[in-house]
Formats: C-alpha cells, structure tokens, sequence
C-alpha cells in the first residue's frame, strides 16, 4: 500500500518542472530582455549559412578583423533555428524547455535522498533564484547539464569513487553550448580531494589515480570542439579583466541590500543552520562559501549557486534529518506512461495558449530610432551597451557590444568613463578619434545632455527608449521625430 507522501513524490518532479515552465512561459517578454539575444541568433544564422564557426570579430568597427571565437556556437545555433522555426517563440519555447528540464532532473535526483518537503524547499528556491537570469541565452541550455554533472561528482565523492566515464560526453556537449564549461571542470577538484580525503587510507591511492584519471579524461573531452584548447583561455582572458568586469550588469555585484530570491534563500538558508545545527563537511563548507561570494560579486554565478548547491547539502542533510535506508529505498514511483503524456499535451496547448495571447517580442527595442540611423545612413555609432545586440540584429557596426574579452580591460574602462561622463574630454576626443558620425543612447545617459549641447552635433532622433544624434556635417537639414 502506497502512503500518500509515496504517491506525492511520484509526481513532484513533473510538478515542478510544469512549474518552472509555465512560470517561464508566462513571462515570454522578459526572457528576451536581454539584447545579447539578438547577436547569438546573428552569430547562429552566420555558422549555419557558412558551415563554420567565427574566428574574427564580424560585428564592431572598433574591432573588426581581431581575434575571436564563440564558445557557445552549438547554442547559437540552436537559437536560430528555433528563431527561424517559430519567430520569438522559438528563443522563449527552447530556454524555458531546458530550465524547467533541469529541475525535472533535480527533483528526480534529489528524492533519491531527502524526504518530499526538504526537496520542494530546495527546488523551489532554486525556481526562484534562476528565474530573473532564465534568458534566451546560451547558459541557460546547460542547466540540465550542470545538474546531471553536479550530481554526479558528488555521489561518485560520497560512494568514495571516481565519477563514471559515461558522463564525460556531458562535458563535451557543455563546452560546445557555453563557456561555463571551466567551472564543471573546476569542481572536479574539491569532490576528489573530499573523495580520497574520507576514504580509507589502504584505498586512497587508488582512488586518488581514478579521479585523476576522470579529471584528465574530462579535460580531454572539453577540448573537442572546432577551437580546441582556445575555449579553455578564453575563459582566462575574461578573468584577467579584473575590475572591468563589474561594469557589465551581469558581471556586477548582487544588490544584497534589495529584496529579492536569492538574499531571502541565503538567510532562511542561515536561520535553519543557526537553529538546528545543520553542519556540512569541510570541503563542502569551502566550495558553499566560495560559491556564495561568488554569487555576491558577480550575480551570474547565482544559477550555480541554485543548482548545484542542493546536492551538496542533500547527503548531509539526509543524515542530519535521520532520513532511513527503509525510506531512502521507496525513492520515487514512476508516473504511468499514460498520465505524463497527458501532461506534456496539456504543457503543449497551455503553451499555444499563453504565447498566442502575449506575443513575445524583446522588450525595449530601439526599433525607430535605428530605423532613423539607417535613413540618415550612419553607420558609425557610439552604441549604448544595451542596444549593441539590435545593432548587430540589424547589420549595423556598433562600437562595443558585451564580448568583454574581446574590447580588453582598457577599452573597456574608457568607454565606461566617457560614456558617464567621468571623463568629458575623454568622451569628446573618443568622438573624433573613431570618427563617430551618430550615437544612439539611452534618454537617461549623461551623455545625451552634452551632445545636445555641443554645436557640431545635432539631435536628430528621440522616444523614450532611444536618442539619436548625428554629426551636422554627416547630414543635411533634419527634422526631429
């Protein structure tokens, strides 16, 4: 005889991958506010008409010709021809798919473990904290990924052996959908050393020589990609950029003193430890707090911090719960065949329904006022950050875009400072040393006020998304519109 809490845990990895779809699907628009969206579609549709992938810059007039790879040109592709298939549906339909398909496989995974409330605590938190960073973007695809792969580590770490040779084609998979492929190598290090650490010392050689076997194998099967090795340092390249990282939003710090998902799990997380003793094994303490500080300084790590941190808490948690073998060994009853396909049906016109109605279209769109810039014929512009996807979308060079590792620390730090207007004359020399002939700026940027005041530049374009302003000596008589 089934109990209930049995037949609820058969269906909570549905539950909450039904959740997160929906939750996803529900908020189209905002899955495709980043405009980073548009140059990965871009790339995508360039590596399929060319049966290649980029090695140079084909996107700025600052950089054109310079060294540069993409690192995520499986996912681009995978966009564009969602793109090419269902417009912006398609981009919206495949991010949300993946999402919602990594917390299927955390919830499956962690019932193995821990009991039914624990593991929609856990996953509900993680719905939460990746949500605002679920976007039509090349790092969401991994996700599933990033789960299967945690996972496994460390259960290979508590089984006190080596991870399975099987999931090295996960690790190649990775590295061709995205860059973030270095941290699943990176982790491989702590499980070891916790693995041959807690072993007995009769078998700690040996298994110290598998984890370093598995950790050279998988870095093996990281570099089977069209770059090689260059995906690996470009990872490098990106680190090296130090400071000028925190300018780009995601690369900023979390903005701790706001309320939001991530700092509301971070301190429940705090008060159940404070007040029931939950403690967690050295090793794991150093990788939690160093993904936490992470998390702090840059907010992209936060998807780390939402998958991967719940499987190192599950083992210790079990046994702090006194969670039994009798109740480890019910585990999960599989949903009948007939009732998951009724699911996915529903999933299916739920989504026709929601997508039919919202029409998801990438939000903030300088649409007109680039439409202007190609009227005037302006094809040197000083791009707001934000626009630079729209830009490239549209055949346009832009002057920077979010490719940190190809500007450099320096180029960087002076289009930040000109552009805010730390530095005026910095700004007015950058003008003309790239031969600027338009701008296209948000309405909120310093900068707008000054070239509104500077007598050899003219507004010529302005909407509550977008200013455009042109070189008088690039057009003739314009009318503002």
């Amino acid at each position: 005889m089934l109990s209930r809490d049995d037949r609820l845990r058969a269906w909570l990895p549905a539950i909450f991958s039904a959740t997160a779809y929906l939750t996803l699907i529900g908020q189209a628009s905002s899955i495709l506010r980043d405009s980073d969206t548009y140059w990965h579609i871009v790339v995508g549709q360039w590596i399929i008409d060319r049966l290649a992938v980029p090695h140079v810059d084909l996107f700025s007039y600052t950089m054109r010709g310079a060294p540069w790879i993409t690192s995520a040109w499986l996912s681009e592709v995978l966009y564009f021809a969602a793109f090419k298939v269902a417009g912006w549906t398609g981009p919206v339909v495949l991010a949300a798919v993946s999402a919602s398909l990594a917390f299927f496989l955390m919830t499956l995974l962690l019932l193995r473990k821990l009991p039914n409330l624990p593991v929609a605590i856990l996953v509900t938190s993680g719905i939460a904290m990746t949500s605002f960073h679920t976007l039509a973007r090349p790092h969401v695809l991994v996700f599933p990924l990033m789960v299967l792969w945690t996972y496994e580590l460390i259960q290979a770490s508590e089984e006190r052996r080596a991870p399975s040779l099987a999931y090295l084609p996960l690790i190649t998979l990775w590295a061709n959908l995205h860059g973030s492929f270095t941290l699943a190598l990176a982790l491989i290090a702590p499980f070891g050393f916790e693995a041959v650490w807690s072993t007995d010392n009769t078998a700690r050689m040996r298994i110290a020589v598998n984890w370093l076997r598995f950790a050279l194998l998988a870095v093996a099967a990281a570099l089977i990609t069209p770059y090689g090795p260059e995906s690996i340092l470009v990872t490098l390249r990106i680190l090296k950029l130090g400071a000028a990282l925190s300018n780009i939003g995601e690369w900023g710090p979390l903005p701790f003193g706001t309320a939001n998902a991530v700092t509301i799990s971070f301190m429940a997380g705090a008060a159940y430890i404070l007040f029931s003793g939950f403690t967690l094994p050295p090793v794991r303490i150093a990788v939690l707090l160093a993904l936490i500080y992470q998390t702090f300084v840059h907010i992209r790590y936060v998807d780390v911090l939402a998958l991967a941190v719940p499987f190192l808490v599950a083992g210790p948690l079990s046994r702090h719960l006194s969670w039994s073998r009798l109740q480890q060994s019910r585990k999960v009853i599989p949903a009948a065949s007939r009732t998951f396909i009724s699911s996915a049906a529903v999933l299916i016109v739920a989504t026709g329904v929601i997508v039919a109605r919202m029409e998801p279209m990438p939000p903030r769109t300088p649409r007109l006022a680039v439409e202007r810039l190609k009227n005037l014929k302006l094809n040197r512009v000083l791009n707001d950050y934000y626009f630079c996807g729209y830009l490239i979308f549209q055949g346009i060079p832009i002057f920077i875009d979010s490719r940190a590792e190809l500007y450099g620390s320096a180029f960087l730090t002076r289009y930040i400072q000109a552009i805010s207007l730390e530095d005026v004359a910095g700004f007015v020399k950058l003008l003309d040393e790239y031969k600027i002939d338009s701008t296209l700026l948000s309405p909120k940027s310093l900068a707008v006020g000054l070239l509104d005041r500077l007598p050899e530049w003219e507004r010529v374009y302005a909407d509550d998304i977008a200013v455009v302003h042109a070189r008088k000596s690039m057009i003739g008589p314009v009318s503002l519109k």
